[in-house]
């Protein structure tokens, strides 16, 4: 099963793991990240997008809400609008981002 970011062809931070995990273990990457990211930024066609309120889902994905398209005045960029609710792996994350 692909995420949005998958399917989208965002890119992936870095090598990809080569060790199997469950995203859905207490210590998991991606629980670390829901529990101290308020806000992440993912990479789309050179554009870094800003995706905040971080889940985890049941199928150990996380989701969350499209919040800013970097050094683009728009609501919307390539496929993406603000607010709208996509689907990712922690190798997409770049970096966290800090509130200004």
């Amino acid at each position: 099963m692909k995420t949005d970011a998958d399917n989208m062809g965002f890119e992936v931070a870095g090598v990809e793991p080569t060790t199997a995990h469950s995203p859905l273990e207490e210590n998991s990457p991606e629980k670390r990240l829901v529990a101290r990211a308020n806000e992440v930024a993912l990479v789309y066609k050179g554009r870094e997008i800003h995706v905040r309120d971080i889940t985890l889902d049941k199928n150990g994905f996380l989701v969350g809400q499209v919040s800013d398209f970097t050094n683009v005045c728009t609501t919307q960029y390539e496929g993406l609008r603000l607010g709208q609710t996509i689907t990712f792996r922690h190798p997409h994350v770049h970096h966290l981002v800090q509130p200004a």
